[in-house]
């Protein structure tokens, strides 16, 4: 999401509860998770690489250490060195 739209009336979001109150509920703004370029899927990252832990982890802890680590899913790796191999 940009930076633009992460404001504090985005966040709050009115809520009607079961007792027919209206109260406020904040709506937290995470990062997405990662996506493989080549699958679409989601990629699966470690723990430090999640929400509130990505300034303090180094760069290498963020990714896995493969090639293309980070950028595609281990799935579509595997089918492009099989390919590649078969050629």
């Amino acid at each position: 999401m940009r930076p633009g739209m992460l404001t504090r009336s985005r966040a709050n979001r009115k809520v009607k509860t079961p007792g027919g109150k209206l109260v406020i509920h904040r709506q937290k703004f995470y990062k997405s998770g990662g996506t493989c370029a080549i699958t679409g899927g989601k990629l699966h990252l470690s723990r430090r690489a999640k929400h509130g832990r990505r300034r303090g982890a180094s760069l290498s802890a963020k990714r896995p250490n493969r090639p293309y680590g980070g950028v595609i899913s281990s799935q579509a790796l595997r089918r492009g060195i099989i390919k590649a191999a078969r050629e």
